[in-house]
């Protein structure tokens, strides 16, 4: 059973990959939106609007959407902004179909977050704890919202889950910090906002 958290059918596999020493084969249950929690589902899809025009996309807005080619002249794509809560917590689950590995990450991790995959001995769930270290960890993007310090690794091919709480409201604009194409800087592929409302 592959990962499935937003891209539908979605199999996380990785072919010849192995877990890493530290890492514990779990099974894996992925959070669901409570009356007290919010869960924001974004798959990261490659090339959805063409070579180099990644985008974080709403799954939803997959169902039956064929992208639109995007050019030098596309000043947007996509609407992949999303609306939450202040004072709750609010769990994102992002998943990346993107097999691309574009730079090591190497840092402390700004937030708790879990980065899930399939192995050949099964799912392994391997968490980072605040401020713990990262070195040279493969990652093809990440998720960042510069104004509050959150800056995420995606690895290729998996599913990542962090919980925040948004203290005030405001909009907060999320993107890729990893060079990955002209689409990192187009709102509606690697741009988008949170409206915390």
């Amino acid at each position: 059973m592959g990962l499935a958290a937003g891209w539908v059918g979605g199999n996380m596999s990785l072919a010849g990959s192995k877990a890493p020493a530290a890492a514990q084969t779990t099974s894996v249950s992925l959070p669901l939106e409570t009356a007290t929690e919010k869960v924001v589902y974004l798959d990261l899809i490659p090339d959805w609007g063409g070579t180099g025009y990644d985008a974080f996309i709403i799954p939803s807005y997959v169902n039956g959407t064929a992208p639109q080619l995007a050019t030098n002249s596309t000043t947007s794509g996509p609407n992949n902004n999303v609306t939450v809560p202040f004072g709750v917590p609010v769990t994102f689950v992002i998943t990346s179909i993107d097999t691309a590995i574009l730079e090591n990450y190497t840092g402390p991790a700004s937030i708790d977050f879990t980065i899930y995959n399939d192995t050949a001995t099964g799912q392994v769930a391997l968490h980072y704890s605040q401020g713990s270290a990262i070195s040279a960890l493969p990652i093809g993007h990440t998720f960042s919202v510069p104004s509050l310090n959150i800056d995420v690794p995606i690895p290729p091919d998996t599913v990542v889950s962090f919980t925040y709480t948004f203290m005030a409201p405001g909009v907060y604009e999320f993107k890729c910090m990893t060079p990955c194409g002209p689409g990192m800087y187009i709102p509606g592929y690697m741009i988008g906002y949170l409206i915390v409302a």
